[in-house]
């Protein structure tokens, strides 16, 4: 009994020492899971958030900028208007009906006229050469259609001591003198008439009297044709009172000229009229020349205080 005793504390020793290796072994069974060593006030559980912050992309579209681009047509520019088949800048051609414009339209058979261009036909080309020039140069030349209605002197004259300066003067400078048979003239001297007016002035020269309305009306007359008739630009001026030769080549086409002039619907033709010329006389000092436009001698003497038709010149 005494060795139970002694043995029981032993056992409780034994047992108590048991109980307490196997409470740590239960805690090695649980150690199939490692032992979280961390302490949950201390651990920092830095949760992730993928916030995906999708920038909103700002896509431009390209802007369509749509260029409107207005074809403007041209406006045609409208062909200049003349009143014949040939512009004013054209060269002309003997047997041109020339107008006021400068423009022309060759005369054949058959040819008719509007009545616009009737109004504005204001002469006829009836010469292209060079006898009617003082240097050899070719020179094309026309005649007003329209003569002077009526008869007109030279120059002024009311008496021999009343009248123009250059009636009792020889001008030895614009002398133009035919010579041959009436259809076959050759002229020497001053051919070419478009000065002679401002020739007759520089003769004069102190006595110049060319300068007052009325002192020379056949070359008045002739100078003002193209103002007078309605010509417009350039070809308002240059008219001028023919030379014998250019008178005689007028006599040579008198029947064409007068064609035109029927054609242009005026009646005053040239037919049989006696026309002045702007040549001095070379016998007489009272004396020019006057063209007669019928048949026989062309080209005769005159006095400068006679009554005679006239016509004006223009080289084109």
């Amino acid at each position: 009994m005494k060795f139970i005793c002694k043995l029981f504390p032993l056992v409780l020793l034994i047992t108590a020492f048991a109980l307490t290796a196997c409470g740590g072994g239960g805690g090695g069974g649980g150690g199939g899971a490692a032992p979280s060593t961390t302490d949950s006030s201390s651990t920092n559980t830095s949760t992730t958030t993928s916030t995906s912050t999708t920038t909103p992309t700002t896509t431009t579209t390209p802007t369509s900028t749509t260029t409107t681009t207005t074809t403007t047509t041209p406006t045609p520019t409208p062909a200049p208007t003349y009143f014949g088949t040939k512009a004013p800048t054209e060269a002309k051609a003997v047997g041109d009906i020339v107008f006021s414009d400068g423009s022309a339209t060759p005369y054949s058979n058959g040819l008719t006229l509007t009545n616009e261009q009737k109004s504005a036909a204001i002469a006829y080309i009836f010469y292209k050469g060079t006898e009617c020039s003082n240097d050899g140069s070719t020179r094309i030349l026309g005649v007003g259609l329209k003569c002077s209605a009526s008869t007109i002197r030279w120059c002024r004259w009311s008496s021999d001591s009343d009248c123009a300066n250059a009636y009792n003067t020889n001008i030895t400078t614009i002398q133009c003198i035919p010579s041959g048979s009436a259809d076959a003239y050759t002229f020497t001297g001053d051919k070419d008439g478009s000065d002679n007016f401002s020739q007759i002035a520089a003769f004069l020269a102190g006595d110049n009297d060319t300068g007052t309305a009325g002192n020379y009306p056949a070359f008045e007359y002739a100078k003002n044709y193209g103002s007078t008739n309605g010509c417009t630009g350039a070809y308002a001026n240059g008219w001028y009172l023919p030379s014998n030769a250019e008178l005689y080549h007028i006599w040579k086409l008198r029947v064409n000229i007068d064609a035109a002039v029927a054609l242009s619907g005026l009646t005053d033709t040239f037919k049989n009229k006696h026309f002045f010329s702007s040549s001095q006389n070379d016998s007489v000092n009272i004396y020019t020349n006057a063209l007669y436009c019928g048949n026989g001698r062309p080209i005769v003497p005159d006095g400068k205080k006679c009554y005679n038709y006239v016509c004006a010149v223009r080289a084109f």
